[in-house]
């Protein structure tokens, strides 16, 4: 079971419409409501530019609680260390 998701958390986007952000490291901001098809919806800030289901980007854009995976902050340096090592190899 996955850690409950809630603010100023860090989260690591595992799913997309468009799959560009799947990967990101987010932090997440606030709950901005409930879609009928995904339920929970969160308001997401990244370093990085993300891509919103409508296609728009920019640093924050709102993603379905489902897509979502709480990460520890302790895990963050692991990740962000085998994200370089794939985009290098």
């Amino acid at each position: 079971m996955r850690g409950k998701i809630e603010p100023g958390c860090l989260a690591i986007i595992i799913e997309s419409i468009f799959g560009k952000s799947v990967g990101t490291i987010v932090q997440c901001i606030r709950v901005i409501g409930t879609h009928s098809e995904y339920g929970i919806i969160w308001r997401v800030r990244s370093n990085s530019t993300l891509i919103s289901e409508y296609g728009g980007t920019g640093l924050e854009v709102d993603v379905a609680e489902k897509w979502l995976k709480k990460i520890d902050p302790d895990e963050k340096d692991n990740l962000t260390k085998e994200k370089k090592i794939l985009e290098v190899e």
